[in-house]
């Protein structure tokens, strides 16, 4: 139900907003059938590039995650989404938990972090935490990135095969 309403709206919308003059310049990106499909490896790749970027501590998540889907060719809504899976609320732990790990990886001992960070703090600790920080990030996006994207795959192949099933259901007597 909720692919078929989402096919439908998008079809919609790109016939009403093709010939927009401010959307001239993005013609060539609206009219590929890639960056807005709803099929198996648009999304799930589009949500294991989102989810990546997201674990990644660098600035704007989502015009990042819009230059690679654009690059990779997967679906654009899907990507900017998952970009924002890790919230500014959740920001703080999964960054020190990047950390945290990121020293373990490189035998150091972490450094005691203060009650409140404060960003004249951060950037004091910033030249002694930015290897084990992003050593901690690209290990924990890689792995965390690799088990969403086959839980996805597995989960859409997963119902495409019941969908498939219960059709054959219906029509043999």
């Amino acid at each position: 139900m909720p692919r078929k309403y989402l096919r439908r709206i998008s079809r919609q919308y790109r016939r009403n907003h093709a010939t927009a003059w401010y959307l001239r310049p993005f013609a060539a990106v609206l009219r590929h059938p890639m960056y807005f499909a709803l099929n198996r490896r648009s999304v799930t790749g589009a949500l294991a590039i989102g989810l990546f970027i997201s674990l990644l501590p660098v600035p704007g998540h989502t015009p990042l995650a819009v230059l690679v889907a654009l690059l990779v060719g997967v679906n654009l809504g899907v990507a900017v989404l998952a970009a924002w899976i890790n919230t500014p609320f959740t920001l703080l732990p999964v960054f020190y938990a990047e950390y945290r790990l990121g020293a373990l990886l490189l035998g150091q001992p972490p450094q005691p972090w203060p009650q409140a960070v404060t960003f004249e703090w951060l950037q004091a600790q910033l030249t002694l935490l930015w290897r084990p920080l992003f050593l901690g990030a690209l290990v924990l996006a890689t792995v965390t990135t690799a088990l969403v994207y086959l839980i996805a795959n597995a989960g859409w192949r997963w119902s495409a095969a019941r969908r498939l099933r219960r059709r054959r259901e219906r029509t043999t007597p």
